[in-house]
């Protein structure tokens, strides 16, 4: 799939289909302007810390970049497609590759 068809806006059964494969996303806004949110816990301060440099490291090497926020034992991932102004397939792949971070760091 080259880089502009992966940052084409999902259709809606798409999205649908991907949201209720991973319960832990919730798309949120409105259909021009929807991002994916996952919250994701930690034992540990430092624990959300190394997840959250373990995404970046991940998301420099596929060039798509999340909004991360690092809070007290947590982190809130938001990922959108600016380009596109929505939630594409990069966005999926992204929520995919963060999910399969997240036990390296509990």
């Amino acid at each position: 799939m080259s880089k502009s068809e992966a940052r084409k806006l999902l259709s809606p059964g798409d999205l649908e289909a991907f949201l209720a494969a991973h319960p832990q996303w919730v798309a949120t806004g409105e259909p021009e302007g929807l991002v994916l949110r996952r919250r994701y816990p930690f034992a540990s301060y430092t624990a959300g810390l190394g997840f959250v440099v373990a995404a970046a490291e991940h998301a420099e090497k596929v060039d798509h970049h999340p909004d991360l926020t690092l809070g007290w034992r947590v982190v809130m991932a938001t990922l959108t497609t600016h380009v596109s102004q929505g939630v594409s397939r990069m966005d999926l792949d992204l929520a995919e590759a963060l999910d399969r971070l997240y036990p390296d760091h509990l």
